[in-house]
């Protein structure tokens, strides 16, 4: 079965689910202050996340690839006021792979690439989000609100709730009460522990503030039954980063007046009227002679910006790949002009749409509950099987992944390739039995998953860079649960090989080390 026959089957069934609400969850959810409004719409039906996203379907001991140079890593932007942007890292993952009969088969969903921002990009700001090596700017983006009825989540297990995943993963006893924790992450891994905390929910401690109901901005839940065995929850919501809106071409920016225009290919755009005292622009666009769209823009709500949808969108025009708004900071109007910005080449990354750039890949925007982007996915629609000398190429051949020896159940030699041909390390070998990955260091791949799948991952890649070099290399005794010691083998001698190896543990240990600091900070 294809991943778009499973994806439609899902999401029938969801939307089925969801059509089928009787409470109006609009006055249910807290929003984000007294008096406001909902900052983002409730969804009408849902969309199916990307295949494996649930915990369980983390790479199993994947190699680990810290970068290569036409993957870059920590690339450093700032935005339209010359502020310092938290640093963008290419990734790509592999999950759930397996080899049969000397074949390595990669399912619908277990091949992705992640832009990873790090940190939340704003809207209206002039952020970069890079764009497999281009870097087209952020402008704006749809997000609503996902319900969903009767959820359980049996004890460390988890479900995803639009485009969070919500992770049953601890119990706390205290005598004779006990807490009952979630991680609360999204499709693509990043976790917000260092923001928001675990929620935590009791059936007999609700005098410390820890009940059976937990918000976190707009992710929120009501229990009915809370046990060391399963949660069970009424009602619980997530967020889904339904749209990004970039732009590859910066029109204009700055203070315009009435009359002013600007071209872009055949069309005209125009400020048709401004009325500072109102605080609005009406905006022209012109095409072929005909006005094709009127639209006035304002006035600005400070109070409910950025991350409220209808105060943004009232900011907003588009048509076509044209877009703009109009620029509340420093100030939207000054000495009778209005503060403009306006792009050309616009395009969308739609949630769960086909990527347009090479229709293989599907595209998942990932947001965080405070309406910010954490960047987007592409993932294979089809399912990808290659034997020895194979190879299969990522989105607009930006990476390769390279298949250089398959044996029954074994690959023994297999790497990754950037687009200019830079490639890893043979990360194959006796005993491997799939070529799952993750390569890169930013907030998923070298934080949110190095948690989960650390110890295993650094030790294949430990292993690979000492075979490569030559080195003997003897079977790993596991360590304890508890022991934080990097992974036993022994080697002859410090080869560029084994250089290498010793380079991405640092690299992995001090992004964890990196992580803690930032949420005892936060």
């Amino acid at each position: 079965m294809t991943f778009r026959t499973t994806s439609l089957a899902a999401a029938l069934l969801m939307a089925a689910a969801s059509a089928a609400f009787a409470t109006d969850y609009s006055t249910v959810l807290a929003p984000m202050k007294p008096g406001a409004p909902l900052a983002h719409p409730i969804a009408t039906k849902d969309i199916a996340p990307p295949p494996f996203s649930l915990i369980a379907d983390r790479p199993v001991k994947p190699a680990y690839v810290p970068g290569l140079p036409g993957l870059p890593q920590a690339r450093g932007f700032k935005d339209d006021f010359g502020l310092n942007r938290p640093p963008k890292f290419d990734s790509v993952f592999i999950r759930k792979s397996r080899v049969e009969n000397g074949e390595v088969i990669i399912p619908p969903g277990g091949l992705y690439y992640l832009e990873d921002t790090m940190g939340g990009e704003v809207a209206l700001r002039g952020e970069t989000v890079p764009v497999l090596g281009r870097t087209p700017t952020y402008i704006d983006y749809d997000m609503s609100i996902v319900v969903k009825e009767n959820v359980t989540i049996p004890a460390g297990q988890s479900v995803v709730v639009g485009g969070t995943v919500y992770h049953y993963y601890a119990t706390v006893g205290h005598n004779k009460t006990a807490n009952h924790a979630l991680h609360v992450k999204t499709i693509a891994g990043t976790d917000w522990e260092w923001a928001f905390g675990s929620p935590m929910l009791s059936a007999n401690q609700p005098g410390w503030g820890i009940g059976s109901k937990f918000i976190q901005l707009y992710n929120q839940g009501q229990a009915r039954e809370v046990s060391p065995q399963k949660l069970v929850f009424d009602w619980i919501s997530g967020v889904r980063m339904d749209r990004l809106l970039l732009a590859d071409e910066k029109l204009f920016a700055g203070l315009a007046g009435a009359g002013d225009e600007w071209k872009s290919g055949n069309r005209t755009i125009r400020v048709a009227e401004l009325n500072a005292e109102a605080g609005t622009v009406r905006i022209e666009v012109i095409e072929g002679g005909n006005v094709v769209l009127n639209r006035t823009i304002g006035p600005v709500n400070n109070d409910l910006l950025i991350e409220d949808t209808g105060a943004r969108k009232a900011l907003m025009f588009e048509y076509g790949d044209i877009a703009g708004f109009l620029s509340p900071w420093p100030e939207p109007f000054k000495d009778g002009k209005a503060n403009l910005k306006i792009y050309a080449k616009a395009f969308s990354l739609n949630y769960g749409a086909d990527y347009a750039g090479d229709p293989r890949f599907a595209v998942y925007p990932v947001g965080c509950p405070t309406g910010h982007n954490f960047g987007f996915m592409l993932v294979n629609k089809e399912e990808i099987r290659l034997k020895s000398g194979g190879s299969f190429n990522g989105p607009e051949g930006y990476f390769k992944v390279v298949i250089d020896n398959a044996e029954g159940g074994e690959v023994r030699g297999w790497h990754v390739e950037d687009g200019k041909g830079s490639r890893s390390i043979n990360l194959g070998g006796p005993g491997v039995a799939n070529v799952d990955l993750v390569l890169g260091q930013g907030r998923v791949a070298g934080q949110a998953i190095l948690k989960d799948v650390g110890r295993g991952m650094l030790d294949h890649v430990y292993q690979a860079a000492a075979r490569a070099s030559g080195a003997e290399v003897k079977p790993v005794t596991p360590a304890p649960a508890a022991s934080h010691a990097p992974p036993a083998a022994v080697v002859a001698g410090l080869s560029p090989g084994m250089l290498a190896a010793l380079v991405v543990l640092v690299l992995g240990f001090a992004a964890v080390g990196y992580e803690i600091g930032r949420r005892r900070s936060a």
